[in-house]
């Protein structure tokens, strides 16, 4: 009897532990979400109701014409577009890029290995600031300035990705290349019809997490941007109030809005393969 009175105890106190931590991750989330709320509902308000104090979050008279502006008097589409290009462009060369520098330093015995991979890592420890004067006097000198690949190419090298998956290819057994090696296959073979397909969840990972850094970027897009029509949406909602100070703020709110809710919504959507791609361990099952 008194063991289940104990039982029904341990489990009463479980199900109030996660029931307070359910609704701290609940609180929690709306929190972060608040300001995406706050943009939407300025962005669709009227201009009495924008400013009004307490702020107004669901208006009366919802309105889209900061977004019929947006897209209609403004280079927005084109550059939302670049945004597209500029994402995929780097998500998938820089995913690539990883897995090959990844193998290479994970499995592959050449002079100067760890060496040279303790000197990559250094990347991570520098600021941004540091190495953009050195990459604006590449692209300058490559001719690449004021266009899309000057966005792209430096960015193929993604440091923190080739950090993950070398740290997870090595988690692979070697056995399994071995006996791949045995069978005729070679080292291209090994990687894209046995690493490759071993490894989809710490890739996924990589690649949400490029994507949402390239998605949201605005340093290297200033940096090398300057034609409105070649500037990517981040960029472009900027320069909007730095050229045009008198201009309405509804389309910046329509702006932000439109680059943020997706990110929301990819993230909602993808991360499970996040989460299960971070804590991947890469044991052979």
């Amino acid at each position: 009897m008194n063991a289940d009175i104990a039982r029904a105890r341990r489990r009463a106190r479980r199900l109030i532990e996660r029931g307070i931590l359910s609704v701290m991750l609940v609180l929690g989330g709306l929190l972060m979400l608040w300001p995406v709320i706050w943009v939407l509902s300025n962005s669709i308000a009227s201009t009495s109701e924008r400013f009004s104090l307490p702020p107004v979050y669901f208006p009366s008279e919802p309105t889209f014409e900061a977004y019929v502006y947006l897209f209609t008097e403004l280079p927005f589409a084109r550059q939302l577009l670049n945004t597209v290009i500029v994402t995929v462009c780097v998500v998938l060369g820089s995913t690539v890029v990883a897995i090959l520098g990844a193998y290479a330093f994970a499995r592959l015995r050449f002079p100067g290995r760890d060496a040279l991979f303790a000197i990559i890592l250094v990347g991570l420890m520098i600021p941004v600031q540091v190495s953009s004067v050195p990459q604006f006097l590449l692209v300058r000198g490559l001719g690449l300035y004021d266009s899309l690949p000057a966005v792209i190419v430096p960015a193929l090298i993604q440091v923190l990705a080739l950090f993950i998956l070398r740290q997870h290819f090595m988690t692979i057994p070697k056995d399994i290349e071995e006996a791949a090696a045995i069978d005729g296959a070679n080292r291209f073979h090994i990687l894209w019809r046995i690493i490759v397909p071993m490894s989809w969840p710490a890739i996924f990972a990589v690649a949400i997490t490029t994507t949402q850094y390239i998605w949201n970027d605005f340093f290297w897009p200033n940096l090398f941007l300057e034609t409105p029509g070649r500037m990517t949406a981040a960029l472009g909602l900027v320069s909007l109030q730095n050229t045009y100070a008198s201009a309405p703020v509804a389309p910046v709110f329509a702006g932000l809005s439109v680059l943020s809710v997706p990110v929301v919504i990819f993230f909602a959507l993808f991360q499970r393969q996040l989460r299960a791609g971070i804590s991947y361990a890469g044991i052979v099952r």
